[in-house]
């Protein structure tokens, strides 16, 4: 019996260790023993997730006094990171210093500090008149947006309302000015008490149906109403007219004209 090499059943077979050659046949360079490859690798995951950690914690510290403007190395030292952690305080910094719109950290580049960053820049009474004076709508503020950099915004909330300086729409629940809009004192005129009287006397129905039957009693129509179909009368036929043959002259001599027209096929 024939016995088969090993080198005819796999002729091709791959070699067990890879070869430095490339593809076109040239070597490729091993790198030399004890040299170091250096990669350019993004920020280690662990290390940016303590970054934002302590991005959060910074302003969150800020929104607490969002009056007072604070130094770098205050921030620092409140969240404890030393001064030899060199990467981090740097990457620190350029979150400080990002301009984006999501950024909460105000820096005044004259004063070289921070402080955080409301989304109305309106701190007491004068700057909520002039900023409303001054808009072009008469859009509202939430005062949950003014509390951000306004702690006791409610208590002096208060003092315009008294004065009629802004009009306030208040929460059901607590009774706390919940937004607001610039009010003109000038405009405002006294009503009479017998009209006040007869607007407070008017009842408003309660419920869709009590409206409704309020509106048919007095002759009005309802807007649930449903609307009926218009009726449109369908067009009469005009009645076909015969055409003569063609247009009749000489109407004066038609006592001595011969009529041939049952001549005509």
């Amino acid at each position: 019996m024939s016995t088969l090499k090993a080198s005819s059943l796999a002729p091709n077979a791959p070699s067990p260790t890879p070869s430095n050659a490339s593809a076109n046949g040239t070597k490729r360079k091993r790198p030399e023993e004890g040299s170091k490859v250096v990669y350019s690798q993004p920020l280690d995951t662990e290390e940016r997730s303590h970054l934002y950690t302590q991005v959060t914690y910074a302003i969150e510290h800020l929104r607490e006094q969002p009056d007072k403007w604070f130094t770098f190395k205050d921030i620092m030292n409140y969240l404890n990171i030393r001064e030899d952690n060199i990467s981090l305080r740097k990457h620190m910094k350029a979150f400080f210093h990002a301009a984006n719109a999501g950024n909460k950290i105000e820096y005044n580049p004259d004063t070289k500090k921070y402080r955080f960053k409301p989304k109305y820049d309106i701190r007491n009474n004068a700057e909520l008149r002039q900023y409303l004076q001054n808009q072009k709508s008469a859009q509202g503020l939430a005062v949950k947006d003014l509390k951000e950099g306004w702690l006791n915004v409610q208590d002096d909330l208060r003092i315009l309302e008294a004065r009629k300086q802004i009009l306030v729409k208040h929460n059901q629940k607590d009774q706390n000015a919940k937004t607001v809009w610039n009010n003109d004192s000038t405009l405002m005129y006294d009503v009479d008490p017998e009209f006040k009287e007869e607007w407070h006397s008017t009842t408003v129905p309660q419920t869709q149906d009590e409206l409704r039957k309020a509106l048919l009693a007095a002759g009005l129509k309802p807007a649930s109403a449903p609307r009926l179909p218009t009726v449109t009368k369908p067009k009469e036929k005009k009645r076909k007219t015969v055409r003569r043959g063609g247009k009749m002259t000489n109407t004066h001599m038609a006592s001595i004209l011969k009529d041939f027209s049952h001549l005509r096929k």
